[in-house]
């Protein structure tokens, strides 16, 4: 009974495994569940990597944070005006991506099935309305418009780009587009810079924002030529 459930918290690919490494090295059922409680909490973090392609999340982060912006800024123009309600606009995003990793991570690579990233994407914002109702995230309205959006974006983007697990890959290697990986850090550090030189401008006041601004664009300059040179 311990091991079934135990069972129940990992990942389905590789449940066998890691049950087999914990019979092998504990006896007794204590000895079993102390080391399971040590042990699954990586398993799951281990496979959470393994099936979240960085390029894809940027990319659906993206068009959450867009799709819930857009609704906000028709229909609740003020909280685009704040930097608490931008801060908002950017939660329900982040909920439904850490339930689809989630969701990706416990994806049994041996069941293929056409609806799932259709199921994925509905378990995600039924977390998201699961926690609204517990605590408003945003106003009724702007929540339903931004989660509809995010929806049709995710599930065009699931379906050009599916879980890693459910990839085709090669006999020579991964396929072309599964390559572009490899700029996923550059592109990162490029918006995590955009996004933090917007949040120091937009504290910045208005008589010093071309000074500001000026140092910036030549620090930027500065860096790219030394980089090349």
């Amino acid at each position: 009974m311990i091991e079934k459930g135990v069972g129940i918290f990992i990942p389905p690919a590789c449940r066998e495994e890691v049950l087999g490494d914990l019979r092998e090295r504990n006896d007794g059922a204590q000895l079993f569940l102390y080391d399971a409680l040590r042990t699954v909490p990586f398993v799951i973090l281990s496979r959470v990597r393994r099936t979240t392609d960085s390029v894809v999340l940027l990319m659906e982060a993206f068009c959450c944070y867009v799709s819930f912006f857009t609704a906000a800024w028709v229909l609740q123009p003020s909280m685009t005006a704040t930097r608490e309600g931008l801060l908002r606009l950017a939660i329900p995003g982040a909920i439904a991506l850490v339930v689809l990793m989630i969701a990706d991570a416990y994806a049994d690579p041996r069941k293929k099935s056409l609806l799932r990233p259709v199921l994925a994407v509905a378990l995600a914002f039924a977390c998201v309305f699961a926690v609204h109702a517990g605590r408003p995230l945003l106003p009724g309205p702007t929540l339903a418009a931004g989660s509809g959006m995010s929806i049709l974006f995710l599930l065009v983007l699931r379906m050009l780009f599916p879980p890693m697990a459910d990839r085709p890959q090669q006999a020579q290697g991964p396929a072309f587009w599964q390559k572009q990986e490899i700029v996923a850090a550059g592109v990162l550090k490029a918006t995590a810079a955009i996004a933090g030189i917007l949040l120091v401008g937009s504290s910045v006041p208005d008589h010093l924002k071309a000074p500001v601004l000026g140092i910036v664009v030549a620090g930027i300059a500065i860096y790219l030529i030394t980089r090349r040179t």
